[in-house]
């Protein structure tokens, strides 16, 4: 990849053959160079909905992300998971990483994810 516009065009494509995602509308979109950000609130088959955040630098072909938020809950509006990177329980041996499971309160540690990975799980979960 070689440059912001690229990664997110990749992000598109991986949201497009996910099997498990009806559509997507875009909050906010930014590529400059090789920096960029998406939000994009996924619409799924099961009724639920992720919305999906990145911050990321596009270096030697390679998207580091900086910041991200992945939400997931279900058609009834409950949380299903949400992971973060946001600097608030240091207490986390993966700080600042970490996934609310289920609830707000039930906070866990988990190393860092992307929205491919993330992708990939919601897939799993409506196989």
């Amino acid at each position: 990849m070689k440059d912001a516009a690229d990664y997110l065009a990749r992000v598109k494509a991986l949201m497009l053959v996910n099997s498990q995602v009806m559509g997507w509308k875009t909050v906010r979109e930014e590529a400059q160079g090789n920096a960029g950000l998406f939000r994009y609130r996924l619409e799924l088959r099961d009724g639920g909905m992720m919305e999906a955040f990145e911050r990321f630098q596009v270096e030697a072909g390679t998207a580091r992300v900086t910041k991200y938020s992945f939400h997931w809950q279900d058609a009834d509006d409950r949380l299903r998971k949400r992971w973060d990177n946001a600097r608030h329980h240091p207490e986390l041996r993966t700080f600042p990483n970490h996934v609310h499971d289920g609830s707000e309160d039930n906070v866990l540690p988990h190393e860092p994810v992307s929205i491919e990975e993330v992708l990939t799980m919601i897939a799993a979960e409506g196989a």
